[in-house]
């Protein structure tokens, strides 16, 4: 959660419920998107130094801007780019489809069913993020361009962590690879939904 909150703070100084939504709309199969999740993560990121917290004042009340720290670049430079650590990549609830054979088979078949249903709901939900990430593209880049010119500090994390990359290229590539990211998960649950509707065939058949 601690890089995920780098990654954004790199590109941008935002309010917790701003972080928060971004996880929401974008990085829900990530990572929690739970508020006391990411209090967590802010607190240790301000222990360790790699964010700082602006408080100010909109309309009548207090908010907090949290931006990221020159150590906290150095700690993030040394993070992206690095292998997957797969043995981190665990998902506790596939464990239900290691031990459903002792359920009963009308419960094997509701578990199937209607864990078919959430895949699809979730392929359909990615189909349409794709179809407004893809209208909406160069406009975004083009927005976040001159935005972060305008943000010397921010244009200056970009280049320690590029390598001196020019800066509508990083966003040009950043946007690719999170597309990237949308095709897999879109791979991911049409492999998904096929494979286990032959096993609720399989299952049906017994």
């Amino acid at each position: 959660m601690g890089n995920i909150i780098l990654s954004l703070l790199i590109f941008k100084s935002m309010t917790i419920y701003e972080i928060r939504g971004y996880i929401q709309k974008n990085l829900s199969t990530v990572c929690s998107d739970s508020l006391g999740s990411i209090q967590i993560a802010i607190k240790n990121l301000m222990q360790k130094g790699f964010i700082r917290v602006d408080v100010y004042r909109e309309k009548g009340m207090l908010k907090k801007k949290y931006s990221i720290t020159e150590s906290g670049v150095a700690s993030y430079r040394g993070w992206i780019g690095t292998p997957i650590d797969l043995s981190k990549v665990k998902d506790m609830e596939s464990g239900k489809l290691f031990f459903l054979g002792v359920a009963p088979k009308e419960k094997k078949v509701a578990f199937l069913e209607e864990h078919i249903k959430g895949l699809r709901n979730e392929y359909e939900k990615l189909c349409l993020i794709k179809s407004f990430v893809d209208e909406i593209q160069k406009d975004v880049i083009e927005q976040n361009v001159e935005r972060i010119k305008g943000e010397p500090v921010t244009a200056q994390n970009i280049s320690e962590v590029s390598g001196g990359e020019n800066l509508r290229t990083v966003l040009e590539n950043t946007y690719r690879y999170q597309v990237y990211m949308l095709d897999y998960g879109l791979m991911r649950a049409k492999t998904d939904i096929a494979f286990f509707e032959d096993v609720l065939r399989s299952e049906s058949d017994r």
